[in-house]
């Protein structure tokens, strides 16, 4: 009773959407992060059987009358007709007319090969939209979960076939781009989200609704790295001016190389190999600084 009060309310109100599909459509429209869709992975591969078994057969068809036309040229006494079917083998308008002229065989023939035309585009074409759709990546932790625990409030949002959406949760890409942040931006989001996130006006009836501003993440995180990347350089080579034992200049080295390696790591997408060249060069600053001063 309660739930059939709340959609009179909202059908009421005119900064509701309409229930379903429409509302959810909106949901969906509020935030690019929140372009979550089906793969349909088991239902593409599936497609792509049938059109391969559906080619595999008619390929089979055209071979077995390929290798009657074969038999005929080879062992036939009739020296009109090898010469006819030698024709059709070799020529496409002698294909066509013979079998425009009533010749059964050659107009299966004919058949045969427009269907294998139109079904090989129709393959090919599939094969390509499925590959584009591999390689679109999985949602983000964050949109995923809000978009999770939108979908399945009280009462459901859609109904029917609908309601199974989220039935295979690994099913499910998101479109655009969906880079992973760094581990310093999933820090902010976790302990300065709630500071930094930014209220948008949306239907009563979604529930506070907070989106956090990737810019100015962005732009804390690289002021943050801007600020220890300064610091570990000028640090490092403050200290190894004042410091003059060989031995604690080289254990220096060593520390402020691996705290460098270590704000790579954090602060930024860096792969392995890009981490490993800019330390190598850093610690090579630091070296020649050594030799110079020493």
């Amino acid at each position: 009773m309660a739930a059939i009060q709340a959609d009179v309310e909202s059908a009421l109100d005119e900064t509701e959407y309409l229930p379903g599909f429409a509302d959810f459509s909106h949901f969906i429209a509020s935030d690019h992060s929140l372009s979550i869709y089906r793969k349909f992975a088991v239902l593409g591969a599936r497609n792509l059987l049938y059109l391969q078994a559906e080619l595999q057969l008619l390929e089979k068809n055209l071979q077995e009358l390929d290798v009657e036309d074969k038999r005929t040229i080879a062992t036939s006494s009739n020296d009109l007709e090898k010469i006819k079917v030698e024709k059709g083998a070799r020529s496409w308008e002698e294909l066509k007319e013979q079998a425009e002229e009533g010749n059964e065989k050659q107009a299966g023939k004919l058949r045969i090969i427009y269907r294998i035309r139109k079904l090989m585009q129709e393959y090919e074409e599939a094969l390509l939209r499925r590959n584009e759709v591999l390689k679109l990546e999985k949602p983000e932790k964050s949109p995923f979960n809000a978009f999770k625990a939108w979908f399945r409030r009280r009462p459901p949002v859609l109904w029917g076939s609908g309601f199974r959406l989220l039935h295979d949760e690994e099913d499910m890409i998101a479109l655009g781009s969906q880079d992973e942040p760094d581990r310093m931006s999933a820090l902010m989001h976790r302990c300065l989200g709630y500071r930094l996130r930014v209220e948008r006006e949306t239907p009563r009836s979604w529930g506070p609704m907070y989106y956090y501003p990737v810019e100015r993440v962005a732009f804390i995180v690289g002021l943050i790295s801007i600020l220890v990347s300064a610091a570990l350089l000028v640090g490092a080579i403050v200290s190894l001016h004042f410091v003059k034992p060989m031995g604690i200049r080289l254990g220096l080295v060593g520390i402020f190389t691996t705290l460098f390696a270590a704000s790579i790591t954090l602060l930024t997408h860096a792969r392995r190999i890009e981490v490993y060249g800019a330390t190598a060069a850093y610690a090579a600053v630091l070296v020649v600084f050594i030799s110079v001063n020493n």
